[in-house]
């Protein structure tokens, strides 16, 4: 499995425009949808301050 700072990465939940949904383990055991952002959109304050809300 994948590991993303400390989330292990249990599968992909969905693909969208602006990132990919993995489904992930925390530290603590609890599982959390972590978004992340496609490398192409990520770039620019725009696409990051969007992503934040």
């Amino acid at each position: 499995m994948q590991q993303i700072g400390p989330y292990r990465v249990l599968g992909e939940l969905g693909r969208g425009g602006m990132g990919t949904v993995f489904l992930a383990q925390g530290p603590d055991g609890g599982e959390v949808a972590l978004k992340l952002l496609h490398a192409s959109r990520a770039a620019g304050a725009g696409p990051r301050e969007r992503f934040a809300r």
